[in-house]
């Protein structure tokens, strides 16, 4: 088995999924995918990428509640599930139940959490209607603007190409002489806003800003920035006012916007 996954959250990474699939072929080896950062909000395709298990969250770029993990197994997947030459030792683990759940048996697993799958059949629907190409320009936008704000006022990108950049967390570099809890705190108090820190060897390196499903949207994109700068400028920090939101609104005005994808 060959895991990764899509979009690295701690770190703001997006990760190629088609040479891990070559490597996998070559070994004869399931590939794996954690899409739970960019399932419906970046370009995923599990038939033609040949993923043989694929699983997310509810919570994210679907924007449901959370609670629930979609997840989809190839042929491939399913017939090495039910040749295994010994038993899973963790019934919760054991895939092969929860398929019979779903089987013309209908063989008990657990009980449905029936209002979630309420919820997350309207945010399916939501993003139907969108349309998924339109929702993966969206998020791209989006971050593009942010992006261009965040430069603006002065501030470094912890992921340098933009290849590599996840469209719905960007992680952006803490300046010298700023105080990462005492911001964080200040925008949650203040406007509302609450932007994550690092994680583990980036903790006190890094801000994380998501633009996930709704969340991704220019007003947010810009009163995002407006406020970053106002608790930058409180701590000391020298920028020109209103860079960040300038740069944003001037990525906005010369984007090709297709049709759906401006909100």
């Amino acid at each position: 088995m060959i895991g990764l996954a899509q979009g690295e959250t701690s770190s703001g990474v997006l990760t190629d999924i088609n040479p891990f699939r070559r490597v996998a072929d070559e070994c004869g080896a399931l590939l794996v995918v954690d899409a739970v950062a960019t399932l419906a909000g970046v370009a995923l395709n599990v038939d033609r990428q040949k993923i043989d298990i694929c699983f997310s969250g509810s919570q994210k770029a679907i924007s449901a509640p959370p609670g629930m993990s979609p997840i989809t197994v190839s042929p491939r997947a399913e017939e090495a599930f039910r040749t295994r030459k010994t038993k899973v030792q963790s019934w919760y683990f054991d895939l092969t139940t929860a398929m019979n759940y779903w089987g013309k048996d209908r063989l008990y697993h657990h009980t449905p959490p029936i209002s979630l799958i309420y919820a997350l059949r309207e945010a399916l629907r939501i993003v139907q209607e969108e349309g998924l190409e339109v929702r993966w320009e969206r998020h791209r936008l989006n971050q593009q603007a942010l992006i261009s704000g965040v430069e603006a006022m002065g501030l470094k990108l912890f992921v340098e190409k933009l290849e590599d950049r996840l469209p719905t967390v960007t992680a952006v570099r803490i300046p010298a002489g700023i105080d990462d809890l005492k911001l964080r705190n200040q925008l949650l108090d203040e406007f509302n806003i609450e932007i994550a820190g690092g994680i583990g060897a980036t903790k006190g390196q890094i801000w994380r800003l998501g633009l996930m499903g709704f969340c991704s949207q220019k007003p947010f994109v810009l009163q995002l920035l407006a406020a970053m700068e106002k608790v930058l400028l409180d701590q000391g920090y020298r920028m020109s006012p209103g860079a960040g939101v300038g740069a944003a609104v001037q990525a906005y005005a010369h984007a090709k916007v297709p049709a759906g994808a401006a909100r």
